[in-house]
C-alpha cells in the first residue's frame, strides 16, 4: 500500500499509509496531540478525526485552544441538546439546531412550549449524556436511507432539510440511540463536550417563514471550559444589570 505525504503545520512532512484516519495521523505526531484532538483541518476544510485520507495533503489537528474549536463544541453540544429532548419529551420533531456567534439554538416542534423546569431537565440529561461518553460517528448513506429513516422515526421536519440539502449521499452523525442530518465536523465523543448551560427559551417559525408552524426554540451557550463559560455567564449577568439601570 503506497503512503501518503502530509504536510505539517510546521513544515514538515510526515509519511501514513493511505486509507488512515486523521486521528491515526495524531497519534504518529504525539499521543497528547491525539488525546487534544477535537477535529482536523484538510486541504483547508474542516473534518472529523474519523476521516480517512486518500491522497498528499496539508493537515492542522484542532484543539480546543484552536480558533475553529468554539463552533465546534458549540454545533456538537446543540446536538446534545436534542439528544436529550427526544429522550425527555418522546415524539418531539427536531428541526435545526446551529452555533452562533452568542452560542448555539435548536429548534423544536412541540405541542406546548418548554418551560424554566424544562429546561433544567433537559441540562440535568445532557450532562448524562455527557458522562455517558458516546462515540460520535459520522454515517454516509445514501439519500434514500437517510430520508427513511427520519420517515420512520416519524420526523417530517429532518426529511425536509434532508430532500432540500442533502446531495446523493446524505451525512448523519449518531450518539448512543440519536441521530441528526448534519455536515459536520463534530467532537469525536459527547465526553469531550465541554461547559454548557442553557439560556431562555423562544417561539419561531420554521425556516423563518411566518407560513409555516411555530417552533420551540432554546438558546443555550457552550465552551471549551467551566472557566470560560463562568466569565461569559457574568458577562451576561453584567449586561442584564445595565439594562435595568
Amino acid at each position: 500500500m503506497p503512503d501518503l505525504t502530509i504536510h505539517l503545520p510546521d513544515g514538515s512532512e510526515k509519511k501514513a499509509p493511505l486509507g488512515a484516519t486523521v486521528y491515526a495521523v495524531a497519534e504518529s505526531i504525539g499521543a497528547r496531540l491525539a488525546q487534544a484532538g477535537i477535529a482536523a483541518v484538510v486541504d483547508e476544510k474542516p473534518v472529523d478525526l474519523s476521516v480517512t485520507l486518500q491522497k498528499d495533503c496539508p493537515l492542522r489537528i484542532l484543539t480546543p485552544k484552536s480558533p475553529e474549536a468554539l463552533d465546534i463544541f458549540r454545533h456538537t453540544t446543540s446536538h446534545l441538546l436534542a439528544h436529550a429532548v427526544t429522550e425527555l419529551f418522546p415524539g418531539v420533531k427536531i428541526g435545526i439546531g446551529p452555533a452562533t456567534e452568542e452560542g448555539f439554538f435548536y429548534d423544536f416542534e412541540k405541542g406546548s412550549p418548554f418551560t424554566p423546569e424544562d429546561l433544567e431537565k433537559i441540562e440535568s440529561k445532557m450532562h448524562e449524556l455527557v458522562k455517558a461518553d458516546y462515540p460520535i460517528e459520522r454515517r454516509e448513506m445514501p439519500k434514500e436511507d437517510a430520508v427513511a429513516y427520519f420517515q420512520n422515526i416519524g420526523d417530517e421536519l429532518k426529511v425536509q432539510l434532508i430532500k432540500e440539502k442533502s446531495g446523493a449521499t446524505a451525512s448523519c452523525y449518531r450518539q448512543g440511540g440519536f441521530m441528526d442530518f448534519c455536515r459536520g465536523p463534530h467532537l469525536p465523543a459527547t465526553g469531550k463536550i465541554g461547559a454548557f448551560k442553557l439560556l431562555s427559551v423562544a417561539g419561531a417559525y420554521w425556516k423563518g417563514d411566518q407560513a409555516n408552524q411555530q417552533m420551540s426554540r432554546i438558546y443555550g451557550t457552550a465552551f471549551p471550559t467551566k472557566k470560560e463559560l463562568k466569565a461569559d455567564v457574568q458577562k451576561r449577568e453584567d449586561a442584564k444589570k445595565r439594562d435595568h439601570i
